[in-house]
């Protein structure tokens, strides 16, 4: 048991770690460790569909988001949109991992690849360039954004998942981050 209890706290303190990066409070990472110390791996409370749910959206707008912001890296026009891309990357990579960690603990299985939507976006972000690019690109990554923020707040008000939940609480600031710097690159 204890050894079990030693493994969990481990696990537990690298999403942690993480929260840090994607604007978690100190209460958020007290919480999460709390709920994951005190829970033995077997015992661990399975998560609910909308838990689930979650998820694997989440994790679908990760593989996205580092998708989209590398074209915006790499074709944006401005700066902003640059420097918007880059922040993608960095923040939605640090998500995913934590994401992809509270998963393979709780036994959820997540989707290869973005949802049908965002991989005709990026087809389209792939084949345009100049200003064409920076206002789908604008105009993809709010949407996307918007669509998260509504889903992260759904999992914060409704999940069952203590550990899930946290997490959404956490990635909750980050999303209206992006969402506030995407809003400020289009001109307001």
């Amino acid at each position: 048991m204890r050894t079990h209890l030693t493994i969990l706290a481990a696990s537990a303190a690298f999403v942690v770690s993480g929260l840090a990066g994607c604007g978690g409070t100190p209460q958020d990472a007290a919480n999460l460790a709390a709920g994951a110390a005190a829970t033995p791996t077997g015992s661990l409370t399975p998560p609910s569909e909308q838990d689930t749910t979650w998820m694997k959206e989440i994790h679908q707008v990760n593989l996205a988001e580092i998708q989209a912001g590398r074209l915006g890296e790499s074709k944006g026009t401005t700066k902003e949109i640059k420097s918007v891309g880059k922040m993608l990357v960095d923040d939605h990579t640090k998500l995913d991992s934590q994401v992809t960690q509270v998963a393979s603990r709780l036994g959820i299985e997540l989707p290869s690849s973005p949802n049908k939507d965002q991989k005709e976006l990026m087809k389209k972000l792939e084949g345009a360039s100049g200003k064409d690019f920076d206002t789908m690109w604008l105009k993809g990554m709010t949407k996307g954004h918007e669509q998260a923020i509504e889903a992260t707040k759904k999992e914060v008000s409704d999940g069952s998942s203590q550990v899930v939940t946290t997490l959404a609480k956490a990635a909750q600031p980050q999303l209206e981050d992006h969402l506030n710097a995407l809003r400020k690159a289009q001109g307001g």
